[in-house]
């Protein structure tokens, strides 16, 4: 059966708020892409993002209890026990019993993982650098300013961390007062709210994103759709079948090159445009409430142009 593609009608305020154009989506796509060049630049160290921001928190602060560094860690992601398994291993760092409390693991750096003080700052900065070419020390600091304002409109206790102003000297460039760390906890911080409005549907964003595709350009080919759902991860084959056991979408063979598959959206799909838009919009609302309409767009400008400087 050769399908025909279903127009659908869509308001300049809903593509607005649609992937790629949504704000929550570049930001993501941001953070993903500084991401991959940071990992780039430890792999020769066997390092991770992840193990970055411990080397952070230690370099400030040696000693501190395993909580300490898990209220940091864990608003970025990863498991913090793997983590310090794997710095121990690789004698970066070393576990000791608090001296009056017995049941507080403190984590202390060896003398490895301090050399490495002198080594990894340069290649965050480095990665800085790239991002914000082209923009001038008062849009990096409005920008910074932004971005610490979206965080405070995010989080359910403004008084969590990351919502102070950046210190001087060279702990400005640590997590997690980096740019990069805290866009990345913006993200992080605006995906847990967006599956929470998500999850009476079954839905997480990146099936968000497959439909958001669909809704503009019905019978895409797969690769198409994987080249915008890799950009802000997932899996899409495990995506897809979730979707088409959902009845949302189906696959189908191109007409004119069999090795092609085209994903259509079903009825269930399609109506979805109805459904889903608005919330993404209050997420979206939630996060620039008390930014203005300048400000907004000169947000929008320079994320733009960061991933522009990072593709």
């Amino acid at each position: 059966m050769v399908a025909s593609q279903t127009e659908l009608q869509i308001s300049n305020d809903t593509l607005r708020v649609l992937a790629p154009h949504g704000i929550g989506y570049r930001l993501k796509l941001l953070s993903q892409l500084s991401g991959r060049k940071f990992q780039e630049l430890l792999d020769p160290f066997g390092l991770t993002p992840f193990h970055w921001v411990v080397l952070c928190c230690l370099w400030q602060e040696d000693g501190l209890a395993t909580s300490s560094i898990g209220e940091k860690l864990q608003q970025v992601g990863g498991t913090l026990t793997g983590v310090l398994d794997r710095m121990a291993e690789r004698d970066l760092i070393r576990r000791e019993r608090d001296a009056h409390d017995r049941r507080i693991w403190r984590i202390w750096l060896t003398d490895a993982g301090r050399r490495l003080e002198t080594v990894l700052p340069p290649l965050a900065i480095d990665i800085r650098e790239r991002a914000l070419q082209n923009l001038s020390r008062d849009e990096r600091e409005q920008l910074s300013d932004i971005i610490d304002r979206i965080i405070a409109n995010l989080q359910v206790n403004p008084s969590d961390p990351c919502t102070t102003s950046s210190p001087l000297g060279w702990q400005a460039t640590l997590a997690p007062y980096t740019l990069g760390y805290r866009i990345k906890l913006l993200t992080q911080l605006g995906m847990r709210k967006f599956q929470e409005l998500l999850d009476p549907f079954g839905l997480t964003p990146f099936h968000w994103v497959v439909l958001c595709c669909l809704w503009q350009e019905d019978g895409l080919a797969t690769s198409s759709i994987g080249e915008k759902l890799q950009q802000v991860g997932g899996t899409l084959t495990g995506v897809l079948d979730r979707m088409a056991e959902r009845d949302l979408i189906r696959r189908e063979r191109d007409a004119h090159d069999r090795r092609i598959w085209r994903i259509w959206l079903t009825d269930s799909g399609r109506t979805l445009i109805d459904v889903l838009p608005p919330i993404a919009l209050s997420i979206q609302k939630c996060m620039i409430r008390g930014i203005s309409a300048e400000e907004q767009a000169k947000l929008s400008g320079w994320v733009n142009q960061t991933i522009a400087n990072l593709s």
